[in-house]
């Protein structure tokens, strides 16, 4: 019986060379590093994106609500300006998906939900809310960085609801 050996020089013809792995490994790293800041930014506005779409459907809900009842959320007449945020758009104070006895003539409900925003943040309603110096009825998240409520910044992302006083709607962000 003969016992045949492989020579050494057909194993390295296959294999790899520490230098070829390293460079392999160093040319992946360096694809991560550009890729994960790019997923990242992408990502952020995609949720800015799912914001304002969701804010365009809460402020259809609100404009419903206040053509059905002369309130907004949280039972303020909506011609009148007042300082009565509502922070939690899912209540029955709210009067968007349920009602109390502030909403004469409610025939909601006007959302079959409230989601929290993409920042894990609930959405909120402000009457009096500052835009470039002027007051307007907003819908809105505090955006990426969560600060609020009666924190304004420049991260907020809001609709601005059309008022008997002006203003009109349409996704925004300082």
């Amino acid at each position: 019986m003969k016992i045949r050996i492989k020579s050494q020089s057909n194993l390295h013809k296959f294999a790899f060379t520490l230098t070829e792995m390293m460079i392999a490994i160093i040319i992946i790293g360096v694809l991560v590093a550009i890729a994960v800041p790019n997923f990242a930014r992408v990502r952020e506005k995609a949720r800015i994106e799912k914001a304002k779409a969701d804010l365009e459907i809460l402020a259809a809900a609100i404009r419903q609500l206040a053509w059905d009842t002369g309130k907004w959320p949280g039972g303020i007449d909506r011609h009148i300006r007042q300082n009565a945020e509502t922070w939690d758009l899912s209540t029955p104070a709210a009067g968007i998906i349920a009602a109390d006895d502030r909403f004469p003539g409610w025939k909601g409900p006007y959302a079959p939900c409230i989601p929290l925003d993409p920042w894990g943040s609930k959405y909120f309603f402000d009457p009096d809310y500052y835009v470039s110096g002027r007051v307007y009825a907003v819908v809105g998240s505090f955006g990426p960085n969560k600060r609020g409520p009666n924190l304004y910044d420049s991260d907020d992302i809001y609709v601005i609801l059309k008022t008997e006083s002006g203003g009109s709607g349409g996704p925004s962000s300082p």
